[in-house]
């Protein structure tokens, strides 16, 4: 059975947005995709590191990384534009009771 944490709240996120969690190891990104669903991802690049809570969210649920431009698929974790090769690790989030949770 999967543990989940309540993170934030939904409407702490405005559709397009982005929260750093620094309370897990590694930090993780959670994020508002365009649509207004909700996503997380470790707050690393899988490319070379970098924050990824200053991504740029783009339609179909992406995230470009600040720093190269790469692409990664917020659902999948895969990338989707060069320099982005390896996937990014994901994490399970569910919204419930006006909450936003993280599986640990």
């Amino acid at each position: 059975m999967e543990n989940f944490v309540r993170v934030a709240a939904v409407e702490d996120l405005s559709p397009g947005s982005t929260l750093r969690l620094v309370d897990f190891d590694p930090p993780v990104t959670l994020v508002r995709d365009l649509g207004g669903d909700f996503h997380a991802l470790d707050d690393a690049c899988p490319h070379v590191g970098a924050s990824l809570v200053r991504g740029v969210i783009h339609e179909d649920a992406v995230i470009e990384c600040p720093l190269h431009h790469g692409l990664w698929c917020l659902r999948t974790g895969e990338p989707r534009k060069y320099p982005a090769r390896v996937p990014a690790t994901v994490h399970r989030v569910e919204v419930r009771d006006g909450g936003v949770w993280l599986s640990v």
